[in-house]
């Protein structure tokens, strides 16, 4: 019987996994995740009684399959197309109407963008809060090891998904091929990451304009993105609140990176307030997350990657397109189970 592991509970990773259970049910599937939840940057918190994404935003189909999966194979009356538009603004913050000709039709779980995560992992075996750290080659499978150098499972197939910087690091201290490891490591590289701070913002009085967000179109203000969780679904605020999620542009992020959340608002607040062009009442509460590895600058040499299929060693994830969406990891995780499945004679 054949054994397989997943490093990384993200999309890219659960969607493998539901490829592989589901063409290959006799599999001994495993999948190992360092944090406690599930779809890695796909994520959501609670507070105040707010729901907020304070990763990824939204979830774009612009392609069959993606549709397929998400209103068929995954259907769930909790995911909800958002009626409002994206508007722009401009480095001195004058909002502008989004050109109606590039909207992109986009969805979101009413609670949450993280149930995504959970609808494709299903009853997939997940081992949560466990760090893999380290691989070895013993004959034709593979033993891993977590970051006190315990052995915690063994493999005949392993998949790695966490970002570049992170799957890099993981083969550095494994132990196998010397030469094919270097060259792995160096087909990684090319994928860096930029930064972004996100910032959940709970304000004292409901504000509905046209848009439910703004996206910075010149790339030369802090904030590259205003979203209002109250207008992705108006039960995610209480009614006579606002729920305001800005995601800082990679220079801010890396400039403010360890700043005191009460200075990063005393920052952000005016700039926030000046976008809006109009009074969202008076701050309640804030919520910080930093994300080190939040979008791809670059994608990985996937050839190379490739020529450690014969060793059982597989890659799947946003640093093999360079572009961080979400049904890019899902078209990634996919193509990547399909193709293990037929490796494992499935």
């Amino acid at each position: 019987m054949s054994t397989c592991a997943i490093i990384g509970a993200g999309v890219a990773g659960l969607a493998a996994a539901r490829i592989v259970r589901q063409r290959m049910p006799e599999v001994v599937l495993t999948v190992y995740e360092k944090s406690r939840g599930l779809g890695g940057r796909v994520a959501t918190r609670r507070r105040n009684g707010c729901v907020f994404d304070h990763g990824a935003q939204v979830i774009k189909a612009p392609d069959e399959r993606t549709r397929q999966v998400l209103h068929h194979e995954l259907a769930d009356a909790a995911l909800v197309e958002i009626p409002a538009p994206v508007w722009t603004f401009d480095a001195a913050g004058r909002l502008s109407v989004g050109d109606p000709a590039l909207a992109e039709r986009q969805w979101v779980y009413r609670d949450g963008i993280s149930r995504l995560g959970k609808r494709l992992a299903g009853d997939t075996a997940v081992v949560r809060e466990v760090r893999i750290a380290a691989l070895t080659r013993q004959g034709t499978r593979w033993a891993l090891h977590d970051d006190a150098g315990t052995l915690v499972g063994e493999a005949d197939a392993v998949l790695l998904t966490p970002p570049a910087p992170q799957t890099s690091a993981i083969l550095a201290q494994s132990q196998f091929d010397p030469v094919l490891r270097e060259r792995l490591i160096t087909a990684l590289a090319p994928a860096q990451y930029r930064r972004c701070i996100s910032v959940a913002l709970g304000y004292a009085r409901r504000f509905d304009p046209p848009w439910y967000a703004a996206v910075n179109a010149d790339r030369q203000h802090p904030i590259v993105w205003l979203g209002l969780e109250h207008r992705k679904d108006p039960t995610r605020a209480p009614a006579d609140q606002s729920l305001l999620v800005a995601q800082l542009a990679p220079a801010a992020s890396l400039a403010w990176w360890d700043m005191p959340l009460a200075e990063l608002v005393a920052q952000l607040g005016p700039l926030v307030t000046a976008l809006l062009a109009d009074d969202p009442g008076a701050l309640l509460w804030a919520d910080r997350q930093g994300w080190r590895y939040a979008l791809p600058d670059g994608a990985a040499d996937a050839a190379t990657l490739a020529l450690a299929r014969d060793h059982g060693l597989w890659f799947a994830g946003d640093f093999l397109t360079g572009v961080g969406r979400i049904h890019r990891a899902i078209a990634s995780g996919e193509a990547t189970g399909a193709a293990l499945v037929a490796a494992l004679g499935g």
